[in-house]
């Protein structure tokens, strides 16, 4: 193996795993994690714009959006500039409703409904699919025209 680009601190792997899955990263089985994990600590250039990585904090490991999949380990700038990039991995494009990690369903994550009125939920419950979740917003709305404007 090759030196590596930065020092590795102790738990490294374990909490870059943690991390990666915290995002929406899906490996298929540990091998896959493992051969991701070591391109991405001898990593030492951007795979789309060729940039050298100034820090370890530029590095990141960007993936797919709808499957989960690792894609390609960019810089700061061109992982936020891919046109699939939602700034936030539980954004779903729906005011009111977002995704959230959820252990009693089998797809590992419901779809939340959150309205608020002076800070304070008026409405605050989950959905299996983002079609109920938008069915129960818009039906909630209509119900009661006074409160959300």
């Amino acid at each position: 193996m090759s030196e590596l680009p930065f020092k590795l601190y102790k738990h490294h792997k374990t909490y870059t795993r943690y991390r990666w899955s915290r995002c929406g990263m899906i490996f298929r089985d540990d091998g896959h994690f493992n051969y991701v994990y070591n391109q991405y600590i001898h990593a030492t250039n951007c795979e789309l714009c060729n940039k050298l990585f100034p820090n370890t904090r530029d590095r990141q490991l960007d993936h797919c959006h709808n499957t989960g999949y690792p894609r390609n380990i960019v810089c700061c700038r061109c992982n936020t500039n891919r046109k699939d990039n939602k700034k936030r991995h539980t954004n779903t494009g729906e005011p009111h409703i977002c995704k959230r990690k959820h252990r009693t369903y089998t797809t590992g994550y419901c779809f939340r409904i959150l309205i608020l009125r002076d800070g304070k939920p008026i409405i605050d419950t989950a959905r299996k699919t983002l079609e109920e979740a938008i069915k129960c917003r818009d039906k909630f709305i209509d119900d009661n025209p006074g409160i959300y404007t």
